[in-house]
């Protein structure tokens, strides 16, 4: 079986020796360099070339990001970060998810992190699964809409919202949910509830930057938020989001469900506890295994409505995939055709 090639690159050689030992103890991986900093990273891959590049958020001299930007502008790779959970961290990391990062891992415990080792099962996954993504949809994605975007002009926000547009993503989301969200002119009569596999300390940073790119307001949520027209909740990263019966929501500090934390089908049934079931519109988007399936199968017995971004456009099409299998999307889009169709389900509503 043929190995997938691996370059660490972090300014620890504690982290590199350990991150690396973790790697080479699957039989299936073989780390083939290491570099201290983002330059010796960028002199080395002049002459090789490694499936996968685990590379490291803050260094000196070239920094992650900055060595992110080289790689994308000459030759797209396949790279997952490796962050530290800190505010500049987690900010840093997200922009690398926009520019076309495939994923992230955080280091539990700063910079030098002497557990890593509990991440091992994590780093091996997401390495492993980065490998499986063509090299031509990495290029597709890392190019994918523009970084920077002037915020609109925005509508106030307005009463309680009588319809719900729900998104699902997971791995990949954090760059289709910026282009889906800068689409996105003021909404009529829903509000926005996005659900972003993502951990604790992460998801501020992802809605400041949706936020600041998006014509209607996103905050991270809130217990006791109320779900809003024209105004998006995401999600925040270790909580599972409730939709009580009043619209608003709530936190929850139960366990993962099938190893998420949050879950998109504990917040879209309680959403259709809430709602009406026809007064619900799910988007499910990229990102790896079955989260929102069972969400959308009630849902759709309920008269509710589902949109299932196409493969084409989706880095990973796990997500996707399961709902259009069992024959519950109502339509399968490309990216850029998604920000019209919720407008368009979001018009309805004035004449219901």
């Amino acid at each position: 079986m043929k190995k997938i090639k691996v370059m660490v690159v972090d300014d620890s050689s504690f982290m590199r020796k350990i991150v690396s030992d973790l790697l080479n103890s699957d039989p299936g991986i073989e780390v083939i360099t290491t570099a201290r900093d983002g330059l010796d990273a960028w002199e080395q891959l002049r002459n090789i070339d490694p499936d996968v590049i685990l590379l490291d958020v803050e260094m000196p001299r070239l920094d992650g990001l900055a060595l992110l930007g080289k790689i994308f502008a000459e030759r797209p790779r396949r790279v997952v970060m490796l962050s530290a959970l800190t505010q500049e961290g987690s900010e840093i990391t997200i922009q690398a998810l926009e520019r076309g990062a495939l994923d992230f891992i955080s280091k539990p415990s700063g910079s030098i992190s002497l557990d890593i080792e509990k991440k091992r099962e994590e780093i091996i996954t997401k390495v492993k699964l980065a490998s499986t993504v063509p090299l031509s949809q990495v290029e597709k994605f890392s190019s994918q809409g523009k970084m920077i975007k002037k915020p609109l002009v925005r509508e106030k926000e307005g009463e309680i919202c009588p319809r719900l547009v729900f998104v699902a993503a997971s791995t990949g989301g954090p760059k289709v949910l910026y282009n889906l969200i800068s689409e996105l002119s003021p909404l009529k009569t829903s509000g926005i509830l996005i659900v972003q596999h993502m951990p604790a300390g992460f998801t501020k940073s992802l809605a400041e930057r949706l936020n600041n790119s998006a014509s209607l307001p996103i905050k991270e949520a809130d217990s006791g938020d109320k779900l809003v027209i024209n105004r998006g909740l995401l999600a925040p990263g270790g909580k599972h989001l409730l939709v009580e019966e009043g619209k608003e929501v709530s936190l929850s500090d139960d366990p993962p469900v099938k190893g998420l934390k949050p879950c998109a089908d504990i917040t879209l049934l309680s959403a259709i506890k809430a709602f009406e079931g026809r007064d619900i519109l799910a988007v499910v988007m990229t990102g790896m295994g079955k989260d929102a399936l069972e969400g959308c199968r009630v849902l759709k017995k309920k008269g509710g409505t589902v949109i299932a971004q196409d493969e084409s456009t989706s880095l990973i099409f796990g997500m996707p995939r399961a709902v259009i299998e069992e024959g519950l999307a109502d339509k399968v889009l490309p990216l850029p055709d998604i920000p019209s169709a919720i407008l368009e389900w979001d018009s309805q509503g004035k004449d219901s």
